[in-house]
């Protein structure tokens, strides 16, 4: 079994190599839609990618991964259910803490730790369990009663320090500490287990849960990275309105013609600005089958007059909201482009935003329109991967409360 999962990871890291290498070509330029065998060449590379993807998650096993703390009889310990009647196991559920957005998470889908306890005394036991982040959290304290032969599970996500994780410009070494305090007795558990700090402006698309193997999807949280009320975006949205047609942004307050138009003056507006394409596609993170990425502010973006393709995507997508038009954010395998509603919930529209510094704003909607249908009909060829997500921003903010950074 063992030779068999090294075999797969192996050809895990050779398909990826393949298939960072076609998306390089078809993102580097303009990606022409008539390019075609090299299109069909990258088409079937994703597949053969997640078919061993789904393989090796089959051959993983994790069953011990994750544990901070486990007083099992088992368990190399000297603090065993013999001496405090408890039998405990503390997991670690997020190895890296994405803290951009570790705010907005909630406790009991993405914890920061997980216990499972189970009194195995005669007596009904009290206990106080903490977790923090060794100057960069509050604790996390919760209280439990356990009746004799019965088991509890609980799950923590400390609060962070906003000025701390602000100051956080690469990724960082800390310390996470978890304790367990019987209310009763004398016995105390004080584990420390080092875990890593993600730069503010890190984001995982996806991360894998060290306790259960299970992926945990977190692509919802690039709405944070969409802030349509900084003074950098209203700048902008100022002088795109000089460039329509009535020189005005009215959101839906007219035809499709009429939004569309509101879109090619922003475009038009960011394309004066002599905004710069950066050749970065969304890569491979720590691990395989875990996608991190690096995104540029929009404030910083339009400092810099430059940005990759999930930079320009949530800088058109903050322009577009500050407009009051719905956009979207369109995410297909290492790339992202912009959606947006021709009308308030009506059909959904495509951008190629890398387009920006050398192509007029018809050429980039039919390049974001060819991949769009490419991307949605590959979507229908696989049974585990969604190659096309698109993540609606009115959705993100309102049903999920994803909040902008700015």
């Amino acid at each position: 079994m063992k030779a068999d999962l090294q075999e797969i990871q192996f050809e895990v890291q050779q398909q990826g190599m393949l298939v960072d290498a076609l998306r390089r070509q078809i993102y580097a330029g303009t990606m022409l839609p008539e390019a075609s065998e090299l299109w069909e060449m990258l088409q079937q590379a994703e597949l053969r990618l997640a078919d061993l993807l789904e393989k090796q998650r089959e051959l993983e096993s994790y069953a011990n991964k994750g544990v901070i703390l486990n007083t099992r009889r088992d368990a190399p310990t000297t603090m065993g259910p013999d001496t405090t009647g408890l039998d405990i196991s503390v997991r670690l559920r997020m190895e890296r803490i994405p803290t951009g957005i570790v705010h907005l998470l909630d406790t009991s889908q993405n914890p920061l730790v997980s216990y499972e306890i189970e009194n195995v005394s005669s007596q009904t036991k009290r206990l106080r369990l903490t977790s923090y982040i060794e100057g960069y959290s509050a604790s996390a304290v919760s209280t439990v009663e356990i009746a004799r032969r019965d088991k509890v599970q609980v799950v923590q996500l400390p609060t962070f320090f906003p000025d701390r994780i602000r100051q956080i410009t690469e990724l960082t070494r800390a310390t996470l500490h978890v304790q367990v305090d019987d209310l009763d007795g004398a016995q105390e558990l004080h584990k420390t287990e080092p875990i890593w700090l993600l730069a503010r402006d890190s984001a995982y698309l996806s991360v894998q849960d060290p306790a259960t193997g299970n992926f945990v999807d977190l692509t919802r949280y690039l709405a944070a990275w969409v802030t349509p009320h900084t003074e950098e975006v209203m700048e902008i949205l100022r002088v795109a309105a000089d460039h329509h047609p009535e020189f005005m942004l009215a959101g839906y307050q007219g035809d499709e013609k009429f939004v569309e138009n509101q879109v090619r003056a922003i475009y038009d507006a960011l394309q004066a600005r002599k905004i710069t394409y950066i050749n970065s596609i969304i890569c491979f993170g720590q691990g395989q089958g875990e996608y991190m990425q690096r995104i540029r502010l929009p404030g910083e973006s339009l400092k810099t007059r430059s940005a990759n393709c999930i930079d320009g995507t949530v800088l058109f997508a903050s322009l577009l909201e500050a407009a009051s038009i719905n956009p979207g954010l369109v995410l297909v395998p290492g790339h992202a482009f912009l959606a947006w509603q021709t009308q308030r919930g009506g059909q959904w529209d495509y951008l190629e935003t890398t387009m920006v510094s050398t192509f007029g704003f018809d050429d980039a909607q039919n390049t974001g329109r060819n991949l769009a249908k490419r991307y949605q009909a590959m979507s229908n060829l696989s049974k585990s991967v969604s190659f096309f997500r698109l993540l609606p921003l009115a959705e993100m903010r309102s049903i999920y409360g994803i909040t902008p950074l700015e």
